[in-house]
């Protein structure tokens, strides 16, 4: 099953601008650029309420399940307010695959959250 297809079925939106694929489940969004998936993770700025704390423990743990089961090296880039986590894939083949077992994975914890 190809990425797309199977994000239409877990009714994930899908959208596609120039080079970059943004993929959103629910309220957390990450993106696929080449054979690269970015998984941001926000980090505190002091100015936070308390929501905004549960949220972004919320985006923490869905972006730690999908480098789990994504099981490659990583790496990590400073944006602003953002870490983004860098998984690099050697082929789309290897990256949709890998990438679809994680969000498999990842199901059991939206549902617990």
């Amino acid at each position: 099953m190809e990425l797309k297809e199977y994000l239409e079925k877990k009714n994930f939106s899908y959208s596609k601008s120039g080079d970059v694929e943004m993929i959103t489940m629910d309220d957390y969004s990450f993106y696929v650029k080449g054979t690269d998936v970015h998984i941001p993770i926000p980090l505190p700025t002091g100015k936070e309420k308390l929501d905004d704390l549960v949220t972004m423990g919320t985006y923490y743990a869905r972006a730690s399940r999908l480098v789990q089961g994504i099981g490659m090296p990583v790496t990590y880039a400073l944006r602003e307010t953002t870490v983004e986590v860098i998984v690099h894939f050697n082929d789309r083949n290897e990256l949709e695959q890998k990438l679809i077992k994680a969000l498999e994975g990842i199901e059991s914890l939206r549902y617990f959250m």
